[in-house]
């Protein structure tokens, strides 16, 4: 199962408490903005409750508090006259209001609560009437036996909230989606050192080895480009070991298979004519040993050779390659054409290609020698430039083909060879960042080897 990005993760999480911190300041915008205006609607009861006694305080007198007792609420209500209510509803149209004296109802708004169930303490209170929840306060008169409380649902309050909650939501909203947008930029931006670093690294062939330059990165990536340096230097030593021993193993075994051949040659100008096929077989298994112990040199050091791009005339590496080739061979054994006849430039490694160029066409001049033609075509486009080298052999069948560019693998044919020239090809081919290929000729029986390298800017 494929994981997702590190930057997914992490935009993820950060996701999650970003909307946890909105729900958290969400919830105590809410309780705050209660709690001021709970403060606020206290403010109106008490504003509300001395309006009612400035209203009402010439009729607040004992004498006329007692003539009236019980009659609460009548026609002729000298307390309150039906204008004064108005006005007062008017002016505060969600509250109720009671005025007491003695603790007994002498005047009511004639809306709200049950008076019977309207708390007859000064201050301010909480009660329920009528499945309704409703905050009261209670203003003392001049005498303390009066008491005007007025009152009013905690429903007004929550609807006073919803409006402010209204005005607010759409704000909330936009800065939490600017805070996602925000988060997701960032981390995108903090991450492409990442994505940096890896581009960096996977431009590099395998033997380039060269320390990261601490300062060209982020403080935050220091652990791992440090861990990274130590990373190649170990490597860089692993390689240089490597070659050491392939080295002393080449130069150990060289001196005696020079020998054996020496003996062998010796042996067959001196010896009986009965034993010269036996030690011309000798001298083609010392042939063989030696290059075998070329190709596997040339692996070793293949690992530890740098890639080193740049401008190159393709043209004269092929032309190079072709007369060492020819130098190696019999007068008129083998013929050699190239195309186009003119300059063919291009951006790479020219000795990594040029190692790939000569294991092909000895490759094929060794397989193909009854041919006695090796066409080689130079193809240049926008994208990438290909080489093809075409023989005049049996060809390749197309299940060997892939198996043909692996160390030690040998085709059908009898010509002696390690097996390993076109594993060397593949080999510089991948340290290029190109390609190799192998084909049949379409005009006619043979073998096409086709090197390809991409184009590069670097």
């Amino acid at each position: 199962m494929r994981r997702s990005s590190l930057s997914t993760r992490l935009y993820r999480r950060l996701l999650i408490l970003l909307a946890l911190t909105g729900l958290a300041m969400g919830a105590i915008l809410y309780t705050v903005a209660s709690r001021e205006i709970g403060r606020a609607s206290d403010a109106q009861l008490v504003n509300a409750s001395r309006l009612l006694y400035m209203m009402m305080q010439d009729e607040l007198t004992p004498t006329v508090l007692k003539s009236r007792g019980v009659g609460l609420g009548s026609a002729d209500d000298p307390l309150l006259t039906a204008e004064e209510k108005k006005a007062f509803h008017a002016s505060y149209d969600w509250c109720m209001f009671a005025v007491f004296w003695e603790g007994q109802p002498v005047a009511q708004s004639g809306w709200g609560a049950p008076v019977s169930l309207v708390p007859r303490q000064p201050g301010l209170h909480d009660f329920t009437a009528v499945s309704d929840r409703w905050r009261s306060y209670g203003l003392p008169g001049r005498d303390p036996r009066l008491l005007i409380v007025v009152a009013e649902r905690d429903a007004m309050r929550e609807f006073t909230i919803l409006p402010v909650l209204r005005k607010l939501a759409l704000p909330m909203l936009l800065l939490l989606a600017a805070g996602m947008a925000v988060l997701w930029l960032t981390l995108r931006t903090s991450l492409s050192e990442v994505e940096r670093l890896a581009s960096t690294l996977n431009a590099r062939s395998l033997a380039d080895l060269t320390h990261l330059e601490p300062g060209e990165w982020s403080r935050d990536l220091g652990p791992l480009i440090v861990a990274l340096n130590k990373l190649f230097a170990r490597l860089g030593q692993a390689y240089e070991l490597e070659q050491a021993f392939t080295d002393d193993v080449a130069h150990e075994l060289r001196t005696p298979l020079a020998a054996i051949r020496t003996q062998a040659q010796l042996l067959r100008k001196t010896g009986p004519s009965q034993i010269s096929d036996d030690v011309n077989r000798l001298i083609g298994m010392v042939d063989r040993a030696n290059g075998l112990i070329d190709g596997m040199l040339t692996l070793a050091r293949l690992n530890a050779t740098p890639v080193s791009n740049r401008s190159a005339d393709i043209h004269a590496l092929v032309g190079d390659v072709v007369a060492q080739a020819a130098g190696q061979l019999a007068a008129d054994a083998m013929e050699f054409t190239v195309t186009p006849d003119h300059v063919v430039r291009w951006r790479c490694d020219p000795s990594a290609l040029q190692i790939a160029l000569s294991a092909v066409i000895e490759n094929a001049t060794r397989h193909a020698l009854s041919g006695g033609r090796i066409d080689i075509a130079i193809v240049r486009s926008s994208a990438h430039l290909a080489i093809s080298i075409g023989d005049r052999g049996a060809g390749v069948e197309m299940t060997d083909r892939e198996r043909l560019l692996r160390r030690f693998e040998r085709g059908p044919s009898k010509a002696s060879g390690s097996g390993l020239g076109l594993s060397i090809a593949t080999k510089a081919m991948t340290l290029s960042g190109g390609t190799i290929r192998l084909e049949n000729r379409q005009d006619g029986p043979g073998l096409l080897v086709v090197l390809t390298l991409p184009a590069t800017t670097e």
